[in-house]
Protein backbone atom coordinates (compact mmCIF):
# COMPACT_ATOMS: atom_id res chain seq x y z
CA UNK A 1 0.00 0.00 0.00
CA UNK A 2 3.00 2.58 0.91
CA UNK A 3 4.41 1.66 -2.85
CA UNK A 4 0.92 2.61 -4.31
CA UNK A 5 0.99 5.75 -2.14
CA UNK A 6 4.46 6.49 -3.47
CA UNK A 7 3.08 6.02 -7.05
CA UNK A 8 0.39 8.66 -6.92
CA UNK A 9 2.48 11.22 -5.25
CA UNK A 10 5.05 10.59 -8.18
CA UNK A 11 2.38 11.10 -10.87
CA UNK A 12 0.75 14.00 -9.06
CA UNK A 13 4.66 16.00 -8.99
CA UNK A 14 5.40 15.24 -12.09
CA UNK A 15 1.81 16.07 -13.71
CA UNK A 16 1.78 19.85 -11.51
CA UNK A 17 5.85 19.96 -12.34
CA UNK A 18 4.84 19.71 -16.60
CA UNK A 19 1.75 21.70 -15.64
CA UNK A 20 3.80 24.94 -14.43
CA UNK A 21 6.30 24.06 -16.99
CA UNK A 22 3.60 24.67 -19.95
CA UNK A 23 2.25 27.70 -18.49
CA UNK A 24 6.33 29.38 -18.48
CA UNK A 25 7.23 28.06 -21.84
CA UNK A 26 7.32 30.36 -24.70
CA UNK A 27 4.81 29.68 -27.65
CA UNK A 28 6.68 28.21 -30.96
CA UNK A 29 7.87 30.62 -33.14
CA UNK A 30 5.77 31.02 -36.53
CA UNK A 31 7.33 30.92 -39.54
CA UNK A 32 8.21 34.12 -41.56
CA UNK A 33 5.39 33.30 -43.92
CA UNK A 34 2.64 33.04 -40.82
CA UNK A 35 4.11 36.13 -39.55
CA UNK A 36 3.91 37.98 -42.97
CA UNK A 37 0.18 36.70 -42.92
CA UNK A 38 -0.46 38.78 -39.41
CA UNK A 39 -1.07 42.49 -38.23
CA UNK A 40 1.74 43.96 -36.34
CA UNK A 41 0.20 43.75 -32.99
CA UNK A 42 -0.25 40.11 -33.70
CA UNK A 43 3.03 39.75 -34.68
CA UNK A 44 4.69 41.33 -31.61
CA UNK A 45 2.50 39.38 -29.43
CA UNK A 46 3.62 35.89 -31.02
CA UNK A 47 7.13 36.78 -30.55
CA UNK A 48 6.57 37.58 -26.76
CA UNK A 49 7.40 41.35 -27.03
CA UNK A 50 3.81 42.64 -26.57
CA UNK A 51 5.30 43.97 -23.04
CA UNK A 52 8.24 45.59 -24.97
CA UNK A 53 8.53 49.66 -26.04
CA UNK A 54 8.17 49.68 -30.07
CA UNK A 55 8.28 52.37 -31.97
CA UNK A 56 8.06 53.35 -36.36
CA UNK A 57 7.48 55.46 -38.38
CA UNK A 58 7.66 54.96 -41.95
CA UNK A 59 7.50 57.72 -44.70
CA UNK A 60 7.38 58.77 -48.36
CA UNK A 61 10.60 60.06 -49.39
CA UNK A 62 9.76 62.41 -51.72
CA UNK A 63 6.57 63.82 -50.18
CA UNK A 64 6.74 63.28 -46.44
CA UNK A 65 3.78 61.85 -46.54
CA UNK A 66 3.48 59.09 -44.00
CA UNK A 67 2.51 55.89 -44.38
CA UNK A 68 2.18 54.18 -41.17
CA UNK A 69 3.42 54.43 -37.63
CA UNK A 70 3.41 54.14 -33.80
CA UNK A 71 5.16 55.52 -30.85
CA UNK A 72 6.66 57.96 -33.69
CA UNK A 73 6.95 60.78 -30.65
CA UNK A 74 8.32 58.33 -28.22
CA UNK A 75 11.82 58.55 -26.93
CA UNK A 76 13.89 55.41 -27.50
CA UNK A 77 17.84 54.53 -26.92
CA UNK A 78 19.27 54.43 -30.52
CA UNK A 79 22.01 52.58 -29.77
CA UNK A 80 24.53 52.69 -32.49
CA UNK A 81 22.09 54.21 -35.40
CA UNK A 82 22.71 57.23 -33.10
CA UNK A 83 25.86 57.15 -35.48
CA UNK A 84 23.71 58.35 -38.48
CA UNK A 85 23.73 61.57 -36.80
CA UNK A 86 26.94 61.47 -36.01
CA UNK A 87 28.53 61.53 -39.55
CA UNK A 88 25.32 63.16 -41.17
CA UNK A 89 27.08 66.43 -38.97
CA UNK A 90 30.42 65.62 -39.41
CA UNK A 91 30.06 65.67 -43.34
CA UNK A 92 28.18 68.89 -43.19
CA UNK A 93 30.21 70.84 -40.50
CA UNK A 94 33.76 69.36 -41.95
CA UNK A 95 32.98 68.30 -45.78
CA UNK A 96 33.31 65.08 -47.47
CA UNK A 97 36.78 65.66 -48.68
CA UNK A 98 38.09 66.27 -45.14
CA UNK A 99 41.14 64.35 -44.17
CA UNK A 100 43.07 63.60 -40.59
CA UNK A 101 46.27 65.19 -39.87
CA UNK A 102 48.76 63.27 -38.01
CA UNK A 103 52.08 65.38 -37.60
CA UNK A 104 55.65 64.67 -36.31
CA UNK A 105 57.23 68.42 -35.06
CA UNK A 106 60.49 69.67 -34.05
CA UNK A 107 62.40 72.59 -32.94
CA UNK A 108 66.65 72.13 -32.78
CA UNK A 109 69.84 71.29 -34.45
CA UNK A 110 71.02 67.72 -35.77
CA UNK A 111 74.81 67.06 -36.06
CA UNK A 112 76.47 63.24 -36.69
CA UNK A 113 72.78 61.67 -36.19
CA UNK A 114 72.26 63.21 -32.43
CA UNK A 115 69.39 65.56 -32.67
CA UNK A 116 69.67 68.34 -29.90
CA UNK A 117 66.40 69.41 -29.04
CA UNK A 118 62.45 68.07 -28.81
CA UNK A 119 60.28 65.67 -31.40
CA UNK A 120 56.64 66.19 -31.02
CA UNK A 121 54.25 63.87 -32.18
CA UNK A 122 50.55 65.26 -32.64
CA UNK A 123 47.39 64.12 -33.73
CA UNK A 124 43.29 65.90 -35.00
CA UNK A 125 41.85 62.15 -34.45
CA UNK A 126 42.55 60.52 -37.09
CA UNK A 127 40.02 57.17 -35.92
CA UNK A 128 41.97 54.82 -38.62
CA UNK A 129 45.72 55.38 -37.84
CA UNK A 130 47.49 51.99 -38.33
CA UNK A 131 51.07 50.66 -38.11
CA UNK A 132 51.58 51.62 -41.91
CA UNK A 133 50.82 55.78 -40.57
CA UNK A 134 53.81 55.00 -37.87
CA UNK A 135 56.00 53.49 -39.67
CA UNK A 136 55.88 56.27 -42.57
CA UNK A 137 56.92 58.53 -39.51
CA UNK A 138 59.46 56.39 -38.21
CA UNK A 139 61.31 55.99 -41.55
CA UNK A 140 61.39 59.88 -42.10
CA UNK A 141 63.51 60.76 -38.78
CA UNK A 142 65.46 58.39 -40.01
CA UNK A 143 66.20 59.51 -43.62
CA UNK A 144 66.72 62.54 -42.05
CA UNK A 145 69.70 61.03 -40.28
CA UNK A 146 68.34 61.35 -36.38
CA UNK A 147 69.84 58.45 -34.89
CA UNK A 148 69.44 59.37 -31.47
CA UNK A 149 67.09 62.93 -29.29
CA UNK A 150 69.11 64.27 -27.25
CA UNK A 151 66.28 66.06 -25.74
CA UNK A 152 62.38 65.35 -25.41
CA UNK A 153 59.94 63.34 -27.01
CA UNK A 154 56.53 65.07 -26.42
CA UNK A 155 52.90 63.84 -27.51
CA UNK A 156 50.22 65.95 -28.27
CA UNK A 157 46.20 65.48 -28.59
CA UNK A 158 44.54 68.49 -30.31
CA UNK A 159 41.42 66.91 -29.05
CA UNK A 160 40.30 66.28 -25.46
CA UNK A 161 41.43 62.82 -24.11
CA UNK A 162 38.82 60.20 -22.91
CA UNK A 163 39.66 57.37 -20.88
CA UNK A 164 36.26 55.48 -22.01
CA UNK A 165 33.32 56.47 -24.05
CA UNK A 166 30.28 54.85 -21.53
CA UNK A 167 31.20 54.85 -17.89
CA UNK A 168 29.48 51.75 -16.38
CA UNK A 169 30.08 49.10 -19.22
CA UNK A 170 31.98 45.87 -18.65
CA UNK A 171 35.68 47.07 -17.80
CA UNK A 172 37.00 44.42 -20.41
CA UNK A 173 34.70 45.84 -22.91
CA UNK A 174 36.81 46.23 -26.51
CA UNK A 175 34.28 48.68 -27.68
CA UNK A 176 34.18 51.25 -25.11
CA UNK A 177 37.99 52.19 -25.59
CA UNK A 178 39.91 56.11 -25.23
CA UNK A 179 39.75 58.13 -27.90
CA UNK A 180 41.66 61.45 -28.29
CA UNK A 181 43.61 63.20 -31.10
CA UNK A 182 46.03 60.28 -31.63
CA UNK A 183 44.55 57.00 -32.12
CA UNK A 184 46.44 53.73 -33.34
CA UNK A 185 44.90 50.48 -33.80
CA UNK A 186 41.13 51.68 -32.43
CA UNK A 187 42.93 52.27 -29.33
CA UNK A 188 42.44 48.22 -28.35
CA UNK A 189 44.99 45.38 -28.15
CA UNK A 190 45.22 41.51 -28.20
CA UNK A 191 45.93 40.26 -24.48
CA UNK A 192 47.50 36.52 -23.80
CA UNK A 193 48.47 34.43 -20.75
CA UNK A 194 51.73 34.15 -19.48
CA UNK A 195 52.64 30.39 -17.90
CA UNK A 196 50.85 31.36 -14.90
CA UNK A 197 47.47 31.91 -16.43
CA UNK A 198 48.17 36.01 -15.66
CA UNK A 199 46.51 38.29 -19.05
CA UNK A 200 49.43 40.24 -20.54
CA UNK A 201 49.16 42.28 -23.46
CA UNK A 202 52.45 44.02 -25.53
CA UNK A 203 54.72 46.15 -22.94
CA UNK A 204 53.76 49.36 -25.20
CA UNK A 205 50.04 48.80 -23.47
CA UNK A 206 51.48 48.83 -20.01
CA UNK A 207 49.14 49.93 -17.12
CA UNK A 208 47.00 51.38 -20.18
CA UNK A 209 44.67 48.53 -20.30
CA UNK A 210 41.96 47.33 -17.57
CA UNK A 211 43.86 45.68 -14.17
CA UNK A 212 42.58 41.64 -15.08
CA UNK A 213 42.71 38.94 -12.08
CA UNK A 214 43.97 34.76 -13.21
CA UNK A 215 41.18 33.98 -14.31
CA UNK A 216 38.66 36.66 -15.32
CA UNK A 217 36.42 35.65 -18.36
CA UNK A 218 37.08 38.44 -20.71
CA UNK A 219 36.90 39.22 -24.61
CA UNK A 220 39.95 38.61 -26.73
CA UNK A 221 40.95 42.30 -27.09
CA UNK A 222 41.14 45.03 -24.48
CA UNK A 223 40.49 48.42 -24.37
CA UNK A 224 43.30 51.23 -24.42
CA UNK A 225 42.66 53.85 -21.69
CA UNK A 226 45.27 56.14 -22.85
CA UNK A 227 45.54 55.95 -26.87
CA UNK A 228 47.44 59.40 -27.32
CA UNK A 229 50.50 57.80 -24.95
CA UNK A 230 50.16 54.41 -25.76
CA UNK A 231 50.39 55.76 -29.76
CA UNK A 232 53.08 57.69 -28.81
CA UNK A 233 55.12 54.21 -27.52
CA UNK A 234 54.35 52.62 -30.17
CA UNK A 235 55.84 55.61 -32.17
CA UNK A 236 59.17 54.83 -30.45
CA UNK A 237 59.04 51.26 -31.12
CA UNK A 238 58.77 51.79 -34.74
CA UNK A 239 61.46 54.28 -34.63
CA UNK A 240 64.24 52.49 -32.90
CA UNK A 241 63.67 49.62 -35.65
CA UNK A 242 64.45 52.19 -37.83
CA UNK A 243 67.76 52.72 -35.84
CA UNK A 244 66.16 55.83 -34.56
CA UNK A 245 66.43 56.32 -30.54
CA UNK A 246 63.42 58.23 -28.77
CA UNK A 247 63.37 59.23 -25.52
CA UNK A 248 60.30 57.93 -23.48
CA UNK A 249 57.10 59.98 -25.00
CA UNK A 250 55.52 62.92 -22.23
CA UNK A 251 52.59 64.74 -22.58
CA UNK A 252 53.77 68.68 -24.11
CA UNK A 253 51.90 71.16 -26.79
CA UNK A 254 54.61 71.79 -29.47
CA UNK A 255 57.10 74.21 -28.53
CA UNK A 256 57.58 77.76 -30.46
CA UNK A 257 59.35 77.49 -33.41
CA UNK A 258 59.06 73.62 -34.26
CA UNK A 259 58.63 72.96 -37.64
CA UNK A 260 56.65 70.38 -39.58
CA UNK A 261 59.25 67.23 -39.96
CA UNK A 262 56.48 65.33 -41.60
CA UNK A 263 52.36 64.63 -42.04
CA UNK A 264 50.32 62.09 -42.33
CA UNK A 265 46.89 62.21 -43.89
CA UNK A 266 43.93 59.86 -43.42
CA UNK A 267 41.27 59.33 -46.28
CA UNK A 268 38.43 61.43 -47.02
CA UNK A 269 36.04 62.16 -44.50
CA UNK A 270 33.87 60.00 -46.66
CA UNK A 271 35.02 56.77 -46.57
CA UNK A 272 35.87 57.47 -42.91
CA UNK A 273 32.09 57.77 -42.94
CA UNK A 274 30.93 55.16 -45.13
CA UNK A 275 33.81 52.34 -43.23
CA UNK A 276 32.53 53.55 -39.52
CA UNK A 277 28.57 52.87 -40.24
CA UNK A 278 29.43 49.89 -41.97
CA UNK A 279 31.45 48.66 -39.16
CA UNK A 280 29.59 50.11 -36.13
CA UNK A 281 32.92 51.18 -34.53
CA UNK A 282 32.40 53.76 -31.45
CA UNK A 283 35.72 54.71 -31.57
CA UNK A 284 35.60 55.94 -35.00
CA UNK A 285 32.01 57.64 -34.44
CA UNK A 286 33.42 59.47 -31.47
CA UNK A 287 36.55 60.71 -32.82
CA UNK A 288 34.79 61.85 -35.90
CA UNK A 289 31.98 63.44 -33.97
CA UNK A 290 34.39 65.26 -31.25
CA UNK A 291 36.75 67.08 -34.16
CA UNK A 292 33.57 67.88 -35.53
CA UNK A 293 31.91 69.67 -32.85
CA UNK A 294 35.19 71.10 -32.17
CA UNK A 295 35.55 72.92 -35.49
CA UNK A 296 32.53 74.92 -34.66
CA UNK A 297 34.31 76.54 -32.01
CA UNK A 298 32.39 75.02 -29.61
CA UNK A 299 34.41 75.57 -26.16
CA UNK A 300 33.41 72.17 -24.62
CA UNK A 301 35.14 69.56 -23.03
CA UNK A 302 32.83 66.27 -22.67
CA UNK A 303 31.48 63.86 -24.92
CA UNK A 304 28.14 64.61 -23.65
CA UNK A 305 28.89 68.46 -24.08
CA UNK A 306 30.16 67.88 -28.05
CA UNK A 307 27.18 65.36 -28.67
CA UNK A 308 24.98 68.33 -27.87
CA UNK A 309 26.70 70.77 -30.09
CA UNK A 310 26.42 68.21 -33.14
CA UNK A 311 22.43 67.93 -32.41
CA UNK A 312 22.58 71.48 -31.86
CA UNK A 313 23.81 72.04 -35.41
CA UNK A 314 21.64 69.84 -36.99
CA UNK A 315 18.68 71.75 -35.17
CA UNK A 316 19.73 74.70 -36.86
CA UNK A 317 19.88 72.97 -40.27
CA UNK A 318 16.43 71.11 -40.34
CA UNK A 319 13.64 72.81 -38.21
CA UNK A 320 12.12 69.06 -37.87
CA UNK A 321 14.43 68.31 -35.72
CA UNK A 322 13.38 70.70 -32.87
CA UNK A 323 14.37 69.22 -29.48
CA UNK A 324 17.32 66.66 -31.38
CA UNK A 325 20.24 67.79 -29.53
CA UNK A 326 18.80 67.22 -25.67
CA UNK A 327 18.54 63.69 -26.13
CA UNK A 328 22.03 62.75 -27.26
CA UNK A 329 24.75 61.78 -24.30
CA UNK A 330 27.81 60.88 -27.07
CA UNK A 331 28.06 60.28 -30.72
CA UNK A 332 28.24 56.18 -31.09
CA UNK A 333 24.85 55.44 -29.19
CA UNK A 334 26.88 53.31 -26.72
CA UNK A 335 24.69 54.56 -23.65
CA UNK A 336 21.03 53.32 -22.50
CA UNK A 337 20.54 57.02 -21.83
CA UNK A 338 20.37 58.39 -25.11
CA UNK A 339 17.19 59.00 -26.41
CA UNK A 340 15.85 59.41 -30.44
CA UNK A 341 12.39 59.11 -31.61
CA UNK A 342 11.11 57.46 -34.65
CA UNK A 343 9.93 61.03 -36.07
CA UNK A 344 13.56 62.04 -35.76
CA UNK A 345 15.60 59.77 -37.31
CA UNK A 346 13.00 59.57 -40.38
CA UNK A 347 13.41 63.93 -40.41
CA UNK A 348 17.15 63.44 -40.06
CA UNK A 349 17.26 60.90 -42.53
CA UNK A 350 15.02 63.18 -45.26
CA UNK A 351 17.44 65.97 -44.58
CA UNK A 352 20.45 63.80 -45.18
CA UNK A 353 19.09 62.49 -48.61
CA UNK A 354 17.58 65.78 -50.43
CA UNK A 355 21.45 67.39 -49.25
CA UNK A 356 24.17 66.75 -52.04
CA UNK A 357 27.37 66.95 -51.19
CA UNK A 358 29.85 67.17 -53.98
CA UNK A 359 27.77 64.71 -56.15
CA UNK A 360 27.28 61.89 -53.48
CA UNK A 361 23.86 61.18 -51.48
CA UNK A 362 23.96 59.36 -48.08
CA UNK A 363 22.36 56.66 -48.73
CA UNK A 364 25.16 55.17 -50.57
CA UNK A 365 27.28 55.20 -47.08
CA UNK A 366 24.81 52.44 -45.85
CA UNK A 367 25.35 48.87 -46.52
CA UNK A 368 23.18 47.38 -48.63
CA UNK A 369 20.97 44.48 -48.24
CA UNK A 370 22.71 43.70 -44.65
CA UNK A 371 25.57 42.87 -46.29
CA UNK A 372 28.06 41.13 -43.65
CA UNK A 373 27.66 43.48 -40.84
CA UNK A 374 24.74 45.27 -38.94
CA UNK A 375 21.42 43.41 -39.50
CA UNK A 376 24.04 40.39 -41.38
CA UNK A 377 22.25 39.53 -44.65
CA UNK A 378 18.63 39.49 -42.96
CA UNK A 379 17.21 41.18 -45.98
CA UNK A 380 18.83 38.87 -49.05
CA UNK A 381 15.23 37.14 -49.65
CA UNK A 382 14.42 37.57 -53.48
CA UNK A 383 11.93 39.73 -52.60
CA UNK A 384 13.98 41.89 -50.54
CA UNK A 385 17.33 41.71 -51.38
CA UNK A 386 18.80 44.97 -52.02
CA UNK A 387 16.15 46.70 -51.33
CA UNK A 388 16.89 48.12 -47.99
CA UNK A 389 19.98 50.82 -47.04
CA UNK A 390 20.18 51.01 -43.36
CA UNK A 391 22.21 51.41 -40.18
CA UNK A 392 21.48 49.34 -36.87
CA UNK A 393 21.86 49.57 -33.27
CA UNK A 394 21.98 46.76 -30.93
CA UNK A 395 22.53 46.61 -26.52
CA UNK A 396 20.96 44.07 -24.56
CA UNK A 397 17.36 44.59 -24.63
CA UNK A 398 17.87 47.00 -27.00
CA UNK A 399 17.43 47.54 -30.94
CA UNK A 400 17.13 49.92 -33.33
CA UNK A 401 17.13 50.27 -37.56
CA UNK A 402 16.60 52.93 -39.93
CA UNK A 403 17.36 53.97 -43.01
CA UNK A 404 16.08 53.82 -46.35
CA UNK A 405 13.86 51.35 -48.80
CA UNK A 406 12.78 50.66 -52.35
CA UNK A 407 9.49 49.24 -52.28
CA UNK A 408 8.16 46.54 -54.88
CA UNK A 409 6.21 49.27 -56.25
CA UNK A 410 9.08 51.93 -56.43
CA UNK A 411 8.98 54.02 -54.25
CA UNK A 412 11.64 55.11 -51.64
CA UNK A 413 10.58 55.16 -47.91
CA UNK A 414 12.24 56.18 -45.01
CA UNK A 415 12.21 54.50 -42.00
CA UNK A 416 13.31 54.20 -38.68
CA UNK A 417 12.09 50.96 -36.35
CA UNK A 418 13.05 50.71 -31.89
CA UNK A 419 12.30 47.73 -29.61
CA UNK A 420 13.29 48.45 -26.13
CA UNK A 421 12.35 46.34 -23.03
CA UNK A 422 13.26 48.66 -20.33
CA UNK A 423 12.14 46.42 -17.27
CA UNK A 424 14.47 43.59 -18.80
CA UNK A 425 16.92 46.08 -19.39
CA UNK A 426 17.11 47.97 -15.97
CA UNK A 427 16.83 43.81 -14.21
CA UNK A 428 19.86 43.17 -16.16
CA UNK A 429 21.61 45.87 -14.92
CA UNK A 430 20.89 44.93 -11.06
CA UNK A 431 22.12 41.37 -11.90
CA UNK A 432 25.51 41.14 -10.40
CA UNK A 433 25.94 38.09 -12.80
CA UNK A 434 24.76 40.24 -15.53
CA UNK A 435 27.79 38.74 -17.84
CA UNK A 436 27.00 34.86 -17.28
CA UNK A 437 26.22 32.53 -19.69
CA UNK A 438 22.22 32.37 -18.66
CA UNK A 439 22.07 36.11 -18.69
CA UNK A 440 23.59 36.45 -22.27
CA UNK A 441 21.46 33.31 -23.37
CA UNK A 442 17.60 35.25 -22.57
CA UNK A 443 19.11 38.74 -23.86
CA UNK A 444 20.50 36.69 -27.29
CA UNK A 445 16.62 35.24 -27.69
CA UNK A 446 15.12 38.36 -26.69
CA UNK A 447 17.63 39.81 -29.52
CA UNK A 448 16.78 36.84 -31.87
CA UNK A 449 12.60 37.85 -31.68
CA UNK A 450 13.58 41.44 -32.05
CA UNK A 451 15.67 40.67 -35.11
CA UNK A 452 12.53 38.75 -36.71
CA UNK A 453 10.15 41.48 -35.65
CA UNK A 454 12.17 44.06 -37.51
CA UNK A 455 12.84 41.77 -40.50
CA UNK A 456 8.84 41.00 -40.68
CA UNK A 457 7.55 44.79 -40.83
CA UNK A 458 10.60 45.56 -43.35
CA UNK A 459 9.25 42.86 -45.63
CA UNK A 460 5.70 44.28 -45.14
CA UNK A 461 6.84 47.75 -45.82
CA UNK A 462 8.69 46.57 -49.23
CA UNK A 463 5.59 45.16 -50.27
CA UNK A 464 2.65 47.04 -49.04
CA UNK A 465 4.22 50.26 -50.04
Amino acid sequence: MKHVKSLVLIVLVVGLSAALGACTAPPPTPTSAQLMQMTEADVRTSLGLDAADVGYHVIDADSGAVLTSRHADAAFPPASTAKLATMIAALGILGPEYRFRTKLLARGTLKDGMFNGDIVLQGDGDPLFSANDLRALAVRLADIGIKKVEGHFFYHSTLPVFADIAPGQPIDAPYNQGVSGLNFGFNRVTWTKDSEGIYITPTEAENLTPVLDPGDDVAGELPIRAPDLFNARMLQRFAANEGVQLPPPTPSSPPDGAVVLAEVYSLPLLEIARAGLEYSNNMVAEAVGVAAARATGAPVDTLQQLAHVLGLWLENHDPNLKQFAKGLVNHSGLSVHSRITPKQMTALLKGALNHRLKGWRFDTLLTPGGGHTGFRGRFKQPDAAYRIWAKSGTMRYIKGLAGYIDAASGRRLIFALFVYDPDRRQTLENNPHRQSDAARARSDDWRARSDLFETTLIRHWISSY
